[in-house]
């Protein structure tokens, strides 16, 4: 998940500015991990804390990333 919003970071730092058909598709594929983390993370989260973190923030990355998107496309 992490090299996932690293790569988007990247797209969106690029110094040629930024490429919305570009963002919008690293933040898709970020979403759909997203979605995929937090059922795996929770399935370890009652002997592993880390794990309770982990999909709690994947849950709110993936709520912050869909209406980035929407903010996107208006």
């Amino acid at each position: 998940m992490v090299e996932m919003t690293q790569a988007r970071m990247h797209t969106m730092m690029r110094p040629a500015g930024m490429n919305t058909d570009m963002m919008s598709a690293t933040m898709s594929a970020r979403r759909t991990t997203g979605k995929a983390c937090p059922a795996e993370c929770r399935a370890y989260a009652d002997t592993e804390e880390m794990c309770r973190y982990c999909a709690v923030a994947c849950d709110d990355m993936v709520m912050k990333s869909e209406a980035m998107m929407a903010s996107m496309t208006t």
